[in-house]
């Protein structure tokens, strides 16, 4: 550390002199003689320290004539302690900071409007001004380094982090209850409009989270074992669909992305209800039809919890056509899943206690078991959490491939003589090591919730910075994940990267694409037996190509590709 020696002289006279003493000492540089001198008066000892140049060759006599005989010695501070920082130093945008005094004056509707705009107009501005791209939130790193807080007029500030040992830490420090931030109006929904305090397994927190998850994760895991054949089937009929409905220049004239969004509701369907659902058959939606009117009501509900949680929340005061027609299918959705639950409540009565082969039942049993409208709440956030993360997974797992076709070569080669084993998902798994690979980069590189949140249980340092207990903490894995100095060549698909023997060398926080801990995705095992499955059927019948421009992903909290998937479906020979 660099140590400051000043003396600064009462007297006007001989200034020039006295300043000639002042010097910029480094501990780590400069040889310090120390000499110890007793003072009889009141036998402190001294040190008196010199410098091995020639730059000061004054002695103690003269410096004497301006000050007292009390001599002034540097403290030599170690590196032992570091130093803390308030959290005021934390560095960010400071467009907001100047209203934040002004916080207590604004109104309800002045408060929304205000919070809305400013934060997403203003503070994201002085980025766009500066031409450069908001990708990943990458910019905002750029600028402040890996602690960046976010001042907002109304409400707590956030903090955001990038780096791989801070969102460590984050994990590590949150106990066996974490907190999240929450879907604001899926909350405000379930409570003014159907008078529920608690959320689904996604939102809710604390107690009535972790009786859920011990509720849900042992059949969840087993799903796919118990559900094999149905999601295989599910599976095979996708690749026929393909085939059928191909273009002359072998692309999916229709939305390839809905197709795949089809294909994961049927799955999710069997895991779920145990029940055989055909949407990928069927193309005209049905008021009357139960499952028919289920997927468009999914449908039309995520877009709706997207626009609301998008932009100026206005549905908190007002009632906007996102909040009415969030409020419409949610309810459509609650009667549709309730409808089922009670199916299977009175189907149980008529059968063998030791009967389970849907998660419904797993939920319906037990001296724990949960009542129908939290059961409906809980499958609510499993579909509309579910569906939308794996079709959005397997789209960019298409594109992928498509891109990089010596990638698909490996696969093409690793998979091409399988013979599927319907009897266990994990020898699936543990004889194609390459397309394990594949999901794993696919996932780095296009994660379905590019951000994780936690609100913290208490104080934590972050580079030296103070962050009080409280505090919105939004770690932006996805800028992880693409930072050279954590993978090489990191914009790439390289599925090698996680086969060779320098593997384990990477961070393991630096792609977390289900979280870590207590709350990681309970449903990894459904979404990875999936994706294996249906890449092995679609790698064996096509050769995928890509011959338009790059896609990414949109800034929505579930991403999906931001333009149309137009792959071609090349028949193998």
């Amino acid at each position: 550390m660099i140590h400051i020696l000043r003396f600064i002289p009462k007297c006007c006279c001989n200034i020039n002199m006295i300043m000639n003493h002042v010097k910029y000492i480094s501990s780590n540089k400069i040889q310090f003689h120390i000499e110890t001198k007793a003072q009889s008066e009141d036998n402190v000892s001294q040190k008196h320290v010199k410098l091995n140049t020639n730059e000061i060759t004054q002695n103690d006599n003269e410096l004497g004539k301006y000050f007292s005989s009390t001599r002034v010695v540097p403290v030599i501070l170690t590196n032992n302690e570091p130093v803390l920082l308030p959290f005021d130093e934390v560095p960010g945008p400071k467009t907001l900071k100047y209203l934040y005094n002004a916080r207590q004056y604004l109104s309800e509707i002045g408060t929304q409007i205000t919070a809305g705009f400013l934060t997403v107009g203003l503070n994201i501005g002085s980025f766009l001004n500066n031409r450069k791209s908001l990708k990943y939130l990458s910019v905002l790193f750029d600028r402040y380094g890996p602690v960046v807080r976010f001042i907002s007029p109304v409400g707590g500030d956030i903090v955001l982090i990038n780096h791989p040992e801070y969102i460590e830490k984050v994990y590590n420090m949150e106990g066996d209850l974490p907190i999240r931030s929450t879907l604001d109006c899926l909350e405000k929904y379930r409570i003014e409009h159907r008078s529920r305090n608690f959320g689904g397994i996604y939102t809710v927190y604390g107690e009535e989270w972790s009786r859920q998850r011990d509720i849900l994760s042992t059949p969840l895991h087993n799903a796919v074992d118990t559900h094999i054949y149905g999601i295989n089937e599910v599976c095979e009929n996708f690749v026929q669909k393909v085939y059928g409905i191909r273009n002359h220049q072998d692309e999916i004239s229709k939305d390839l992305y809905k197709e795949l969004h089809k294909w994961a509701f049927d799955c999710i369907g069997l895991v779920v209800f145990s029940k055989k659902f055909t949407m990928l058959d069927t193309e005209t939606v049905y008021s009357q039809c139960d499952m028919s009117w289920l997927y468009h009501s999914l449908e039309k509900a995520t877009e709706a919890i997207i626009k609301c949680e998008s932009g100026l929340h206005l549905w908190k005061i007002l009632t906007t056509p996102a909040w009415h027609t969030l409020v419409k299918y949610c309810d459509s959705l609650d009667n549709l899943i309730g409808k089922h639950v009670i199916e299977a409540e009175n189907a149980m009565s008529h059968k063998k206690p030791g009967d389970n082969s849907s998660v419904i039942n797993c939920m319906l049993k037990g001296d724990d078991r949960m009542t129908a409208e939290d059961i409906a709440t809980v499958i609510m956030d499993m579909l509309l959490i579910g569906v939308n993360t794996i079709a959005s997974s397997m789209s960019f797992m298409l594109y992928h491939l498509s891109k990089y076709q010596l990638a698909q070569k490996k696969l093409y080669d690793e998979v091409k003589y399988m013979q599927v084993d319907m009897n266990n998902v994990n020898s699936i798994k543990k004889n194609t090591p390459y397309l394990q690979a594949c999901i794993k980069e696919n996932l780095r590189l296009a994660p379905p919730i590019p951000v994780l949140s936690r609100i913290l249980p208490r104080n934590i340092t972050l580079d030296r910075y103070n962050i009080p207990q409280g505090t919105l903490i939004i770690m932006s894995t996805q800028d992880a994940s693409l930072k050279e100095s954590n993978y090489e060549d990191a914009a790439n698909f390289k599925p090698e990267r996680w086969l060779q023997g320098d593997a384990s060398d990477y961070h393991a926080f630096a792609s977390v694409p289900f979280g870590y801990g207590s709350r990681k995705c309970l449903g990894q095992n459904v979404a990875e037996s999936m994706m294996t499955l249906l890449l092995i059927r679609l790698v064996q019948k096509y050769k995928l190509q890509y011959h338009y421009g790059d896609i990414h992903l949109t800034k929505t909290f579930i991403a999906k590709p931001n333009r149309p998937l137009k792959i071609r479906f090349i028949d193998r020979i």
